[in-house]
This record gives C-alpha cells, structure tokens and sequence, in this order.
C-alpha cells in the first residue's frame, strides 16, 4: 500500500466520521426538540381526582342557610331555642 493509498483511506475515514458525528448530531437536535415539544403541550385533565375525596354528611353547611344569630339581652347571652320567652321575662 503506498502513500497515496493511505492519504485516500484517511480522506474517506475523515469524510465518514463527519457524516456520522453530523446524523448524530441532526438526530440529538431531533430528540431535543421532540421532548420541548412533548414538554409544552396541554394534556387534558382526568374527570377523576387524584386523590379521594371524602365528605362529611352530618357536617354540612348550606351556604343558602345562615347561621343563627347570638341574642343578648343585658350583656347575657339567651339560648337559642327560647330568645321569645327569654325576652318577655326580663321585660
């Protein structure tokens, strides 16, 4: 094998590892962009929860039902069944 031989074998050796490092690079630009792409699009949300939900039925509050208001009558407060009867005694 003489010089020239071993000049050309360089020269397609050289020739074949740009091309491969530029498909490898071409294809790592691909990928890249491929996962910012999959990285910025909306997904949907799921109808479920993810995590269970639990409700008190005996704790529940209306928000159409006030609460009831605290009725005193000279700095005592009346309970909140009588605050009618409570009002004509010390009247």
């Amino acid at each position: 094998m003489g010089l020239f031989d071993r000049l050309r074998a360089a020269e397609h050796q050289g020739r074949d590892a740009a091309r491969e490092g530029f498909t490898r690079a071409r294809t790592s630009l691909e990928e890249a962009q491929s996962r910012l792409r999959r990285k910025m699009r909306i997904h949907p949300r799921t109808t479920k929860p993810r995590i269970p939900v639990f409700v008190s039925l005996g704790q529940r509050t209306d928000s159409a039902t006030s609460p009831r208001a605290i009725v005193s009558v000279n700095g005592q407060d009346l309970p909140p069944g009588e605050p009618e009867a409570a009002e004509e005694k010390v009247a």
